[in-house]
């Protein structure tokens, strides 16, 4: 049975990654269904597994499933793709250095009732957040003189099958792009038409597009006068 799944072309394509919050575990997941079949949690009962298993010795075995939660796949058609976020319950009594993390895809070749076939399984990957924008915060002096603004840059942390979109909460703001893959780093800048005279503060909110994570970077402005000082360049 091994060889002749081992044998056969891959059904499924996944990306998986996850994170510890608190003493639950985040997962952050992209399938590519690569079979002919569209694969319908209500046609033929496709789902998604993540499973949280322990090196530990519990009764007869070396290793414990700790956890294990699912999320039905939702008429992925063939060479479509699709993302999923899962998370378990608390874990307990277990010694996190000794858990493995594994996602699979799974379904019923035969519809509603049957064997399950599985697509494929992958070890998840570890991240430290599954969406961040760095830096924090921006602040940005505009002088009514300037005849230009610096723009400053955005970097993204996460995994990289993600895609974002970015929303100013202001008219004075920008993004470029407005939108993209994670491997994108986008420039953020204001407007100075747009400013008012004195202090403002306002954010951009980058969200995943699927909608499962948003960061913000806040942005601080202010428009009058400012006093640069220019220092000499010295070589030696």
């Amino acid at each position: 049975m091994v060889d002749a799944a081992l044998a056969r072309p891959v059904q499924a394509e996944i990306q998986a990654h996850w994170w510890r919050i608190g003493n639950k575990v985040g997962f952050y997941i992209q399938v590519k269904n690569l079979s002919s079949v569209t694969l319908s949690s209500s046609a033929n009962s496709a789902t998604v597994h993540a499973i949280v298993y322990e090196d530990a010795h519990v009764k007869v075995t070396n290793r414990f499933a700790r956890a294990a939660v699912e999320a039905g796949i939702s008429n992925l058609a063939p060479n479509a793709t699709a993302t999923f976020k899962l998370e378990t319950s608390d874990l307990s009594d277990v010694n996190w250095d000794n858990l493995h993390f594994v996602v699979l895809v799974d379904y019923r070749p035969s519809g509603s009732v049957g064997a399950f076939d599985m697509l494929q399984a992958a070890a998840a990957l570890p991240t430290s957040a599954p969406f961040t924008a760095q830096p924090d915060s921006l602040t940005f002096m505009v002088d009514p003189t300037d005849l230009s603004i610096v723009p400053a840059l955005v970097n993204f942390q996460g995994p990289g099958f993600v895609n974002w979109t970015a929303i100013p909460s202001a008219p004075w703001l920008t993004t470029t792009p407005s939108s993209g893959p994670i491997t994108t780093q986008p420039t953020i800048s204001v407007i100075k038409n747009n400013l008012s005279t004195g202090w403002q503060q306002g954010n951009i909110t980058f969200t995943t597009t699927d909608g499962f994570f948003s960061d913000q970077v806040i942005i601080n402005a202010y428009l009058g006068s400012v006093n640069r000082v220019y220092l000499p360049m010295v070589v030696r």
